[in-house]
């Protein structure tokens, strides 16, 4: 069985360093560059200002809600975006509700009110970030937002009706009437939402307010301590897989999901071993070698520099199958679906000059994930040498990560592997 050809896909998708944005952030910073444009419509006097405002704010509540469903249906939740979605938010509706108190429409008080509770939020979510906690957000804190908006987009509509000579219509009317009770709603519910918030965190108000009485009547310490020794724990070490950066990237992009491997001198006699089912993808220059890899990946990835000062982790992996391919059909079958050449494929699968070790390649199919933010280490002469397997003193069970291929995709592009590599043992049997 042939693997269906990647190869039209790979020519037309440019490889390239992950973006610092993904599209929700970028999405995000759409919706606080619309605060602006919302803000600038509604400074200056001509005649449509609250009809482009009406527009401009409908755009971007729009966004509010698409970048938090691509979020979570792409798993693509960063701390970037849990800064900027709600900043993004705060600024659009305290905006907008600040200049629709300058027009004479939203009351004053109850903006002040709204804002306030805003501000209080903020520094209770503030004193959980020191003391390392994060306050997640309550279902009511939705309703409330939603209120807003919707009080918002009433006062917007009726101005804009105003704008058009249409505010003796019914719908003007019924606008005008409807807009003080939809500022009272917005009210209790942000005033519910903000007491129901600090109801379930008086936690930290607590601790906050013992840890002050304390500090007040502990005498404070001699001007001259010995401090006690500290041990300080070597950070934890997790396993990485070397590989040529070039290669490395092309995995990170979601291009190829397999590694092909023979075994480093380093290895010994049993040569590779699949030995850690999750680890860092580490990007190597260690042996690489452009000339033996497919002319896509040398057209669509530019080498770096050939001595960084820095390996930079950003990839991890995770072992899905494991298979030894013991003959150079199964090898060939597979040649649309990663970038390695056929003469570096052919020098590993015949290489045998130590003893015990056959023909053939170890295949991996991986599973792999991109963090948000990546780890960036020194240079080191421990990751030296060929070998397959390293240690790093980087941890991944803190960071958030997003698989750079889609389930659905991953799981055909799998069973397509499986089938070529198992084609042989197929025919053997009939």
């Amino acid at each position: 069985m042939k693997v269906d050809s990647y190869r039209p896909i790979l020519e037309n998708m440019p490889l390239r360093r992950a973006p610092t944005l993904n599209l929700p952030n970028q999405l995000t910073v759409l919706r606080l560059g619309m605060c602006g444009l919302f803000l600038i419509s509604m400074s200056f006097a001509w005649p449509y200002a609250a009809t482009t405002a009406l527009v401009i704010f409908i755009l971007a509540s729009l966004t509010d809600w698409l970048d938090g469903a691509i979020a979570r249906s792409r798993n693509l939740v960063t701390d970037l975006g849990k800064l900027l979605d709600p900043l993004a938010d705060k600024v659009l509706i305290t905006g907008a509700l600040i200049s629709l108190v300058e027009r004479q429409v939203a009351p004053m008080w109850m903006v002040v009110v709204i804002v306030a509770r805003e501000f209080l939020i903020t520094g209770l979510r503030t004193i959980a970030a020191h003391k390392q906690k994060i306050l997640a957000a309550e279902r009511v804190g939705k309703h409330k937002t939603i209120s807003q908006i919707i009080a918002i987009l009433v006062s917007l509509t009726a101005l804009s009706l105003a704008e058009f000579q249409l505010q003796d219509t019914g719908l003007a009317h019924v606008l005008a009437v409807a807009q003080v009770p939809l500022y009272w709603i917005a009210l209790v519910i942000t005033l519910l939402s903000g007491a129901i918030y600090f109801w379930k965190n008086a936690g930290i108000l607590n601790e906050t307010m013992e840890a002050a009485s304390e500090s007040a009547e502990t005498p404070a310490p001699p001007l001259v301590t010995v401090p006690e020794p500290v041990s300080a724990s070597a950070p934890a070490a997790t396993p990485a897989f070397k590989e040529w950066e070039a290669i490395v990237e092309a995995l990170g992009q979601g291009a190829q999901i397999i590694l092909l491997r023979k075994g480093g001198i380093a290895e010994g006699r049993a040569g590779f071993q699949a030995k850690h089912p999750k680890f860092w993808l580490f990007p190597t220059k260690y042996h690489q070698q452009w000339d033996k890899t497919k002319p896509e990946l040398r057209r669509l990835i530019a080498p770096s520099p050939e001595n960084p000062k820095e390996i930079v982790l950003q990839y991890v992996a995770e072992i899905t199958d494991t298979i030894y391919l013991n003959s150079w059909d199964q090898v060939a079958r597979l040649g649309d679906v990663h970038f390695w050449g056929e003469e570096i494929l052919r020098e590993r699968f015949g290489y045998h000059d130590r003893p015990g070790m056959e023909a053939g390649l170890h295949l991996l199919i991986v599973r792999v994930s991109r963090i948000n933010l990546p780890h960036r280490l020194a240079v080191s002469p421990a990751y030296d040498g060929c070998k397959s397997w390293i240690e790093v003193p980087v941890d991944w069970s803190q960071d958030i990560a997003a698989p750079v291929v889609r389930a659905e995709e991953f799981a055909k592009r799998r069973s397509q592997i499986l089938a070529a590599v198992a084609a042989p043992a197929r025919a053997a049997a009939a």
